[in-house]
């Protein structure tokens, strides 16, 4: 039987491609407007069309045109249409601007630019992912337009936030999926497949699953610890893995063939920084500090109390965002006095190390953290697959 295709609206790197590809579907084109991430996505999925242009400005029928695809040959369409003032650490940063004027921002109505693409290709299922306080932002105005929407399009909704660290991502990350099926078919969300065993409940989930024949969460520690050893600032690209034996199960799951990965980069602290990380136990805020220790790089502390933050090995990580590609010092190495490589970043995202970044250094973090992580997309994927099989029976 012929694989199911899909195609990626606002693609980034890839990360939701590379899990429908890892699921058996064949990824036939992806679409964003920034040139290294479309670079990223043609160095990893070469067999697919990637066009670097801007959504708003790319219609459905140019986007055929350009890559062959016409209308009925597409099962799914996903893609995760940008979310700053959607997201509560964005509207943080633009305190200034007025509700109306955030409610007027053009990259509130992006899922416009989408479902344009899905009202045109007609897919048998789409998937939208964005952050959870879309649903609410504005009173819950815009999501609504959205499922009306859908609705006229012809598609049922489902709807459910996720949380990264119960399909196997070292990491807490709660996003908002939309489901999009079309009459008559029906679709579930996969069931998480790991559990959070820590008995002093550091992780405050909204709906936790239980533990029964569940895999424990997957830690920081459980992710890096074999990944090369490197110092603050490094710049080189391959390297050999640190270790070979006592690996975890998601260290053996996300490593290649070849005994090397690449992405060692690791941008420099300046000093007065690492001064502050020698201070900082697992799992330290800066707020966590002493006076006299914040006083060596300070901050304004009722808007940076957690401006440094350092990883516990023991833990799943805090969520991985762009953000990490200003500066890293949200997350700090468990045991080192450096940020985080771009290749550590991107374990936590649980991309396999044979995905590579392109682009500079600050490119290649921002891609990491606004992808959706590959094992979340990998179930939502299997999930999928099921409904369109069950259609064709």
């Amino acid at each position: 039987m012929s694989k199911f295709t899909c195609i990626d609206l606002f693609c980034g790197a890839g990360g939701f491609s590379d899990g429908f590809r890892q699921a058996g579907f064949e990824v036939l084109a992806g679409v964003d407007n920034v040139n290294a991430n479309v670079q990223t996505h043609k160095y990893n999925f070469p067999d697919s069309s990637v066009i670097c242009e801007d959504m708003v400005r790319l219609s459905p029928e140019r986007f055929e045109a350009l890559t062959d695809i016409s209308p009925g040959e597409l099962d799914v369409i996903i893609g995760g249409p940008p979310c700053q003032t959607f997201s509560t650490i964005g509207i943080s940063k633009i305190r200034s601007t007025t509700r109306n004027q955030l409610k007027m921002d053009p990259r509130n109505y992006l899922f416009q630019e989408y479902l344009k693409f899905v009202s045109y290709f007609h897919p048998s299922i789409f998937i939208m992912e964005n952050v959870p306080s879309m649903k609410t932002r504005y009173g819950g105005e815009l999501y609504a337009q959205m499922i009306e929407m859908i609705h006229d399009a012809g598609y049922q909704v489902r709807s459910s936030i996720i949380e990264a660290a119960g399909f196997g991502v070292p990491q807490q990350r709660r996003r908002l999926f939309t489901i999009g099926v079309k009459d008559g078919m029906d679709y579930q969300f996969p069931t998480p497949t790991h559990y959070n065993n820590n008995a002093n409940r550091h992780l405050e989930l909204e709906s936790e699953p239980q533990s029964n024949h569940l895999a424990a969460y997957t830690t920081v520690r459980d992710a890096i610890e074999d990944l090369p050893l490197i110092k603050d600032g490094y710049r080189e690209h391959h390297l050999p893995y640190s270790r070979h034996f006592g690996l975890s199960a998601y260290q053996t799951e996300m490593r290649n063939e070849f005994g090397t990965v690449g992405n060692n980069v690791c941008r420099v602290s300046n000093d007065r920084a690492k001064k502050i990380f020698a201070h900082m136990k697992p799992g330290d805020k800066y707020m966590d500090l002493s006076p006299e220790v914040r006083r060596i790089l300070p901050f304004r502390e009722d808007i940076f109390h957690d401006r440094l933050k350092r990883l516990n090995m023991n833990l799943p990580s805090w969520t991985v965002i762009a953000h990490i590609g200003m500066d890293g010092y949200m997350y700090i190495h468990p045991t080192d006095d450096r940020t985080l490589s771009v290749r550590e970043a991107a374990r936590l995202q649980s991309f396999h190390d044979s995905f590579e970044f392109q682009g500079n250094m600050r490119q290649q973090y921002i891609q990491v953290g606004n992808a959706v992580p590959p094992l979340v997309a990998r179930n939502l994927a299997t999930s999928v697959l099921k409904t369109l099989e069950q259609k064709l029976r």
